[in-house]
């Protein structure tokens, strides 16, 4: 299997976060995407990329995300620095709780000193943004991009099954249009989803209807950025398997199914803190057949591995031969598939269960 790699996506470290109210060492490090590489890299099966630096990143990123919100994301860490800020991160002091003021009042942004900016476009404590963060989050979003890419010239639209690797980071699945969180700054699964529809036109010339994709959410946390992004497009099925009244805490239920033209294309799956492998399998079943009714060109799969039973930071109980059934399972959706990496904090084993879905995929029959 190809796996993309950009060595940019390591510069992003920032030194601490807030969790559960606490300044702890920063979860999600440089040491995963290097630990996952190590592994890959020492496995027959997998070849190391690099990205296509000739894309142009920022164009595809303006699909997803709004221009406003990618200029903070571009400016942010200088315009903190020469107001004062401390040289180490970009830290909100406090949010803009979008309901507790008229919209009026948001005209007047652009008089905004940085922390109030930094409160704007970000909704928890998880995302610092150092001076190296907006070179990592593009290199993140580049490296989907050239996966998908080279999923579309191996395989056409609702070609049999092919499954290529993007090995991102940061992840992206919290991010929205205008918001950063979850260790979240662009979201690169949505963008990589509105690429492949745009060099591949839909087939239906009588309509102006995107090409149909699916994308399998199955890191431990709901996908709140994905889920907003694509909430009224019919063009993009969104289906996530995630802890049920866990972080982000206020989205992910069973009801949120869609709106307008989108409605019905959203599906969340919600399970019980401790869920094990034959639980997530069958829950895992009942999304893939979701997935196999909307019969999409392409399936896109943000994949997180803190669904471990040791990830410190969250609580299902799953196992390396659990992760090899999911990528088995996945497998038989038959379709062209792009991994994207998401969360998976357990270092000691994140390689070794990134490693078992894609070998589990690949070697599926």
């Amino acid at each position: 299997m190809k796996v993309f790699y950009d060595e940019d996506s390591l510069l992003h470290n920032p030194p601490y976060e807030i969790l559960d109210g606490h300044l702890v060492h920063y979860y999600e490090s440089p040491s995963r995407p290097q630990t996952i590489k190590h592994e890959l890299e020492n496995a027959p099966s997998f070849t190391i990329l690099p990205t296509n630096k000739a894309l142009d990143v920022l164009k595809h990123a303006r699909q997803v995300h709004t221009g406003d919100y990618l200029q903070y994301l571009e400016t942010a860490y200088a315009a903190w620095v020469a107001d004062g800020g401390d040289k180490t991160a970009v830290m909100p002091e406090r949010f803009h709780i979008r309901s507790c003021f008229r919209a009026h009042r948001l005209q007047t942004r652009g008089a905004w000193g940085a922390i109030a900016r930094a409160g704007f476009y970000c909704f928890d404590l998880s995302c610092p943004i150092t001076a190296d963060t907006h070179k990592s989050a593009l290199a993140s979003v580049r490296t989907a991009l050239s996966a998908a890419e080279a999923l579309s010239a191996s395989s056409p639209p609702y070609s049999p099954k092919s499954g290529i690797f993007a090995h991102c980071r940061p992840p992206g699945h919290h991010a929205g249009t205008a918001l950063c969180g979850g260790y979240c700054f662009l979201n690169n699964a949505s963008i990589a989803a509105r690429f492949l529809q745009d060099i591949n036109p839909s087939t239906d010339t009588g309509t102006a209807q995107k090409l149909p994709i699916a994308i399998l959410d199955i890191d431990y946390h709901h996908g709140n950025g994905t889920q907003e992004i694509f909430y009224e497009d019919p063009s993009v099925l969104y289906v996530s398997l995630h802890a049920q009244n866990d972080y982000p805490y206020y989205t992910g239920s069973k009801s949120e199914t869609g709106a307008g033209a989108g409605l019905s294309y959203t599906y969340n799956h919600p399970l019980p803190r401790g869920t094990a492998d034959d639980g997530y399998i069958a829950e895992l079943q009942r999304a893939l057949d979701e997935i196999r009714t909307s019969a999409p060109a392409y399936v896109l799969v943000s994949l997180g591995v803190d669904t471990y039973i040791d990830d410190p930071i969250s609580d299902f109980k799953l196992t390396r031969a659990g992760y090899t059934r999911i990528g088995q399972a996945i497998a038989q959706l038959n379709r062209p598939t792009l991994f994207v990496m998401e969360g998976g904090y357990h270092i000691e084993t994140i390689g070794k269960n990134v490693r078992a879905v894609l070998e589990g995929f690949e070697l599926a029959t």
